[in-house]
């Protein structure tokens, strides 16, 4: 079994089970986001992890997280 593999399933039980409590999408996606089953978020089991959201997500219609905006460029003058 694939660290994808892995993943997907264990995002289905989490899913299953929040769905059944009645939460809604934000809290579904909360809810699996906080359960990662693993020790440390790096290495091939986090890439998994991050493969298997990438397409669960939008599958279950799920709210994805935004990337943040980048900051200021460091060579653009400031306006006021």
């Amino acid at each position: 079994m694939t660290w994808y593999t892995s993943s997907w399933q264990h995002m289905h039980q989490v899913h299953q089970q929040a769905k059944a409590d009645g939460l809604d999408a934000q809290a579904i996606a909360k809810a699996i986001d906080d359960s990662y089953p693993w020790s440390r978020r790096s290495g091939w089991p986090y890439k998994g992890w991050l493969a298997a959201r990438h397409s669960f997500f939008p599958t279950h219609d799920l709210p994805l997280r935004r990337a943040k905006r980048p900051g200021p460029d460091l060579f653009t003058e400031p306006t006021e």
